[in-house]
């Protein structure tokens, strides 16, 4: 990678406040291997230690070669510091505009100092970088309020996430979890007369009802929530809705020491969710159940009525925008066979995950998990379905099998999968 291609990506990060990516990179890259120049080098590794903060923190930087360059490059980044600790202080505020003149600024700075040790970008990528500083600021602004969520408001920075589509294992999933000692909201959804989930949803009434309206203002319901249009996570409504996310994490999980988090609509919204993965402020832990999709279709269309063809649908869109926007955080995939019938190896792997010990009530945290409330088999009756169902089984079926041939950091389960994604609303 050349300079100009080292420098052009870490800016790219920056103005898309992708920190967590930012710490990443510079855990694994050795950049004095890059063919760099020292002040190069330097450069790139100050800018990569940039972190979403409400105050400044000095960079500090050691530059080999002229003084009067070095000395200029450490200024630089002072400035830059400053500049963007200025525009975050401001957001915090609500004087917006004034904190994006602050961040022009603060862009304008990095390309100086890239100019000053060599690099120069082409124009159509400085102008291409401006144009991202559009949306920067209403990512900065849900990104702090998260921070001053774990900092002052008591939510913590630690999050478990129990993403799968619906009728998938997720409620009993997150029902042993919180039988095994982690938290879960204090709002669940109370239904005491419900014989769909006898032993209960274990998830957060509010959230739902957020989810829904979320869904509503994009003119959509849970039932055709594959279908939201391209570019969703960043129109307003997303960014009001992150906002709201953060206010309801805390009023349901406030104080709670290792909160799980569970509704089957996240797994279509976790593109949403990035900005708040990206701060780097909360640790996020996947559990993602994966169930035979045609069991899933039609254990949906006992409960809710949904047609089968749209369960199937349903199960791709879920599945693969869970998986997709999860593959840099720390998962775990689990078959549902394997949680209905192993629930104890299950929960061992969970703990494993989350780098916890096993407890002294595993056994009795495992035995939540009651097999007779299964009810849907996919080796009955697949022979009555019509040739659009059998279509989309069939592509379901394909992706089934590859999650399941894969562990959660298997490199290449994100190429098969790409592959596998439908593309113009059909099986490719």
């Amino acid at each position: 990678m050349t300079a100009a291609a080292a420098f052009g990506q870490v800016l790219r990060c920056l103005v898309s406040a992708r920190w967590r990516e930012l710490r990443l990179n510079a855990d694994g890259a050795d950049l004095s291997c890059e063919g760099l120049s020292e002040p190069q080098r330097a450069l790139l590794q100050a800018m990569q230690a940039m972190r979403l903060a409400s105050s400044p923190e000095n960079p500090c930087i050691a530059v080999e070669g002229r003084r009067d360059q070095a000395d200029h490059i450490r200024l630089g980044l002072l400035l830059a510091a400053e500049q963007l600790h200025v525009a975050c202080r401001l957001l915090l505020v609500g004087q917006e505009m004034e904190a994006r003149r602050r961040l022009e600024d603060w862009l304008q700075t990095l390309l100086s100092l890239g100019r000053t040790v060599g690099v120069e970008l082409p124009v159509q990528e400085r102008d291409r970088l401006r144009g991202q500083l559009v949306r920067l600021a209403s990512l900065l602004d849900s990104q702090l309020a998260l921070q001053r969520a774990v900092d002052f408001g008591g939510l913590s920075s630690r999050i478990v996430l129990v993403l799968g589509m619906h009728r998938s294992g997720t409620s009993a999933l997150t029902g042993m979890l919180a039988s095994s000692g982690l938290d879960v909201p204090v709002d669940l959804m109370d239904r005491p007369d419900d014989v769909i989930n006898r032993k209960g949803y274990w998830e957060s009434e509010g959230l739902m009802q957020l989810n829904d309206q979320l869904f509503s203002s994009l003119g959509l319901h849970w039932s055709t929530a594959d279908q939201l249009p391209p570019g969703w996570a960043d129109t307003e409504a997303a960014v009001l809705w992150r906002r709201s996310l953060i206010s309801q994490w805390q009023q349901s999980c406030r104080g709670l020491p290792h909160p799980v988090i569970k509704d089957p609509r996240l797994c279509v919204l976790t593109e949403g969710l990035q900005p708040l993965v990206q701060a780097d402020v909360v640790r996020f832990t996947v559990f993602l159940p994966i169930r035979h999709p045609l069991e899933a279709a039609r254990s949906l269309q006992a409960a809710q009525g949904t047609d089968l063809r749209r369960g199937l649908q349903l199960w791709v869109a879920h599945v693969l925008e869970a998986e997709r926007w999860s593959r840099d955080l720390p998962r775990q995939i689990i078959a549902f066979e394997d949680l209905i019938q192993q629930p104890e190896a299950v929960l061992v792997q969970c703990r494993h995950r989350l780098g916890q010990e096993t407890v002294s009530e595993q056994e009795q945290a495992s035995s939540f998990i009651d097999p007779a409330l299964r009810r849907q088999s996919a080796r009955t009756h697949q022979d009555a379905l019509d040739a659009e169902q059998r279509l989309w089984l069939d592509a379901a079926l394909r992706i089934h099998r590859r999650l399941l041939q894969a562990d959660a950091d298997d490199q290449q389960l994100q190429r098969d999968l790409d592959r596998l994604m439908p593309a113009g609303g059909r099986p490719g």
